[in-house]
């Protein structure tokens, strides 16, 4: 592995309620994702700090989450009639531990730097805000130089971050849609690569390592 030139600010959340997914498009279970992509950090930057050129990704470390359901229906305030109730699927303490824990990386510019004498400080993320969840203490842990690395990529970043996240090249691409907030009440879906597209890149982005040597294929 070769150092990579691209240094990051490594950022630890602790929530005791978190529901991060995609917006519903019919149907009525909403399950949660166990990664914070990077358009969800993007929002959360934006809404807390006025802060719109932070690019962070973030994992949830395991054994510290378990999952459950919320089912909650929304109301329509012009009709005063609840809609359908919708099951939201959300991460919360596991057993034994005392919060939800994530490790997030901002790509270190003097934006992103900002933050770091603010710390600790809170963030709120995800859905269902309004009852009470997302609610996040997020505390400055250092720098960090990862190397450069082969392998799965284990979380959710738009396709037009990839140079900006140091990634060298998209070997097999897993394409999904996040959506990309462009206002504070609407927005747009965009391409993006999801876990286990395979990539040469920081090994903060890495899961499992790729051994396959794939400049013989073909």
């Amino acid at each position: 592995m070769s150092l990579l030139n691209k240094t990051f600010l490594h950022f630890e959340i602790e929530t005791q309620a978190i529901a991060i997914g995609e917006r519903i498009k019919g149907g009525t279970f909403r399950p949660c994702l166990e990664t914070i992509p990077t358009s969800t950090l993007r929002g959360s930057f934006k809404d807390y700090f006025g802060l719109t050129d932070v690019l962070a990704i973030g994992y949830f470390r395991e054994n510290t989450y378990q999952r459950d359901i919320f089912t909650y229906a929304q109301v329509d305030t012009f009709l005063g009639t609840a809609k359908l109730p919708i099951s939201m699927e959300y991460l919360k303490p596991a057993d034994g531990t005392r919060a939800v824990e994530a490790d997030i990386y901002l790509v270190k510019n003097k934006t992103a730097e900002s933050l770091v004498i603010m710390y600790p400080t809170e963030i709120s993320m995800g859905a269902l805000k309004s009852k009470g969840f997302g609610r996040c203490k997020l505390t400055y842990r250092g720098e960090a130089n990862p190397n450069s690395k082969l392998g799965y990529l284990k979380g959710c970043l738009l396709e037009d971050e990839c140079k900006a996240f140091g990634i060298k090249r998209v070997i097999m691409p897993c394409y999904g849609y996040l959506f990309y907030p462009t206002s504070e009440i609407s927005g747009v879906y965009k391409r993006g690569l999801f876990q286990g597209s395979i990539i040469e890149g920081p090994e903060i982005l890495i899961g499992k390592e790729y051994k396959y040597d794939y400049k013989n294929t073909g």
